[in-house]
């Protein structure tokens, strides 16, 4: 259905008041977006980037103060996922969501799962191009068999069989959407409410194609770049209002966000079947603002927290913060008013990121890692000791965060998990990964708890474990097996934990400690799985004058026995080896 020519002149002359607001948002980046391949109705999940970018469109519409009434998406989650996300980062999660599959991307039939560029490759730019946008020209069906085929999912299972397309061409996705359209968002729009659509490239061009009046040939031609909120107000009629912040060949509709890198987002969507590869550093990875701010962590301490911009995503760090800390380590920056938050606060360290960091971050790639970090370590900061960069000018937590945020950056950019990132950006392959051992923190003791234990932390590591999911499930049998051995040897009160999980019973020393663990672990049922390690922390317990090693420092009446040369510790963790099965020995001895 198309207006007249008439029509649409009035409509552009009319300045009618608003009766309605309609936001549209295309999906954010998909998995296979990133991997440049034919996804139409296969449920592929978002990319880190993808996942920035709904946040991002959401807090776009919160910035424009609109408050949505309703929104309505497909059946496919990487829609479904930008609704939520948008809506969260807008503050209004209490919207109520209408999901359909009439919403859904354009069917690709045979396509459906094929590399873009390879698929050029073998048929030619020509027929690719017919297949991908040709108004009503699908592609070949897709085989009943595929892996891809619809009809074979669960969520279409109540539709007639007749319904479930097996190709599409833009034709085909208009005359699936439009009574959807008709039936079901019109009307919203009519009683004056606000909507919201999260749907896909080709479903929105559907829509599209109505309100803005486009013709069959220039509606093919019509880019949407993932992730960007683009606006319309429309009148009692539901005639959309003119705007003057219309990107050709739209009309009325105004995109939300900056405007030049919403041009360079479409022409990427334009260049998606180009057999040439895109030139790094797009106008996507570009540094376009960096905030920091105080928080609180897990022991309600102050620590930096940075939010890093780019042209469409918003990327987070926060900087870990220990309870002991070696002498040699770079400088923590706390700001040391004892009137506020017992001198720990942080905000000398935000002020350093949001005065003196961010105004020379911005415009960078964050793709040059190395480059920026360097840039904060040594230019910006400066400072140095004989143990190297201290960072003590700006702060190690203010440099951190942002080198955080920057990486996560990066890896959106890149289109890679963090993981394999940092693998690439280190030198190391990104082909073959392996699993880490998960360590488990179950005893606490040290700076950590308020018992007598000398020791930091007691770890248990199921190194017998065939994956990482039989290695969590045999972490959390031994720690709950240990519950069970410290409540009965110390009673219910003994079962408190530490600051960071691990229980904190009222042992007298390391032994007794590691003989409950031992137990526990046999008591799991484990023991031919599971190792022991430890973070000793011993600066902690280290005299300096005296030069030895307190194993009873909370005691004030530690007995001599118990105070170690470091020859003397060195022999206990022999012992150690000797009894019990360790392969981790952490911070040992003073520094």
């Amino acid at each position: 259905v198309s207006p007249s020519n008439s029509s649409r002149k009035s409509r552009s002359l009319a300045m009618a008041k608003p009766h309605a607001t309609l936001i549209f948002s295309r999906h954010g980046e998909s998995q296979w977006n990133v991997d440049n391949r034919f996804t139409g109705w296969v449920d592929v999940d978002l990319s880190a980037k993808g996942l920035g970018e709904a946040k991002s469109a959401g807090g776009l519409v919160k910035s424009e103060g609109i408050k949505v009434d309703m929104a309505f998406t497909s059946y496919l989650k990487r829609a479904i996922k930008t609704c939520d996300l948008a809506l969260e980062a807008a503050d209004q999660l209490h919207v109520p969501v209408t999901k359909s599959w009439r919403l859904n991307e354009r069917m690709y039939g045979a396509l459906t799962g094929l590399d873009k560029k390879e698929t050029v490759k073998k048929h030619g730019a020509d027929q690719v191009q017919i297949w991908r946008r040709s108004f009503d020209i699908p592609p070949p069906d897709i085989d009943e068999s595929s892996e891809f085929n619809p009809a074979k999912e669960r969520k279409y299972a109540a539709l007639n069989k007749a319904d479930i397309p097996k190709t599409e061409c833009l034709k085909d996705t208009i005359a699936r959407v439009m009574p959807f359209w008709e039936e079901t968002i019109a009307p919203a729009l009519k009683s004056g409410k606000t909507v919201f659509v999260a749907a896909h490239g080709n479903s929105i061009r559907a829509i599209l194609k109505f309100l803005e009046g486009i013709s069959d040939d220039d509606i093919t031609g019509l880019e949407i770049p993932t992730g960007r909120p683009l606006m319309y107000k429309l009148d009692k009629e539901l005639k959309p209002i003119s705007c003057d912040e219309a990107i050709a060949p739209l009309k009325f509709g105004k995109y939300l966000g900056n405007l030049d890198e919403i041009k360079a987002a479409a022409e990427a969507v334009k260049n998606q079947t180009k057999v040439a590869a895109p030139a790094a550093g797009g106008g996507d990875s570009k540094i376009m603002a960096v905030k920091a701010r105080e928080i609180f962590d897990s022991r309600g301490n102050p620590t930096v927290e940075v939010d890093l911009c780019t042209a469409t995503a918003l990327f987070r760090a926060a900087v870990p913060s220990g309870a002991s800390t070696g002498i040699y380590e770079a400088l923590e920056l706390r700001d040391g008013d004892k009137n506020r938050l017992l001198g720990k606060g942080v905000l000398k360290a935000v002020s350093n990121v949001n005065e003196i960091l961010a105004p020379k971050l911005v415009g960078l790639d964050v793709t040059d890692q190395a480059k920026i970090d360097k840039l904060m370590v040594e230019e910006i900061d400066g400072f140095k000791n004989e143990w190297g960069w201290s960072k003590s000018k700006v702060g190690a937590n203010a440099i951190l965060a942002v080198s955080m945020a920057v990486c996560r950056a990066g890896a959106a950019a890149n289109g890679m998990p963090l993981y394999q990132y940092i693998a690439k950006i280190s030198g190391k392959p990104t082909d073959k990964f392996v699993m880490p051992v998960p360590s488990f923190n179950v005893i606490n003791g040290g700076s950590h708890a308020g018992n007598r234990l000398a020791c930091q932390e007691f770890m248990i590591l199921p190194v017998g474990a065939s994956s990482f999911k039989e290695a969590m499930v045999i972490g959390a049998e031994v720690y709950h097996n240990l519950k069970s051995v410290i409540k009965k040897k110390y009673g219910q009160d003994a079962c408190n934990v530490g600051d960071e999980g691990g229980f904190a019973p009222n042992v007298q020393d390391n032994n007794e400690a590691l003989d409950v663990l031992m137990e526990a672990i046999a008591k799991s049922g484990h023991s031919d799985k599971v190792k022991i390690g430890t973070d000793v922390a011993a600066s902690e317990f280290y005299t300096a004058e005296k030069k030895h090693y307190d194993l009873d420092f909370k005691n004030p009446s530690s007995p001599a026995e118990m105070k170690k040369t470091a020859p003397q510790l060195a022999d206990y963790y022999k012992a150690w080896l000797d009894k019990y099965p360790f392969v981790s020995i952490e911070d040992p001895f003073d520094q």
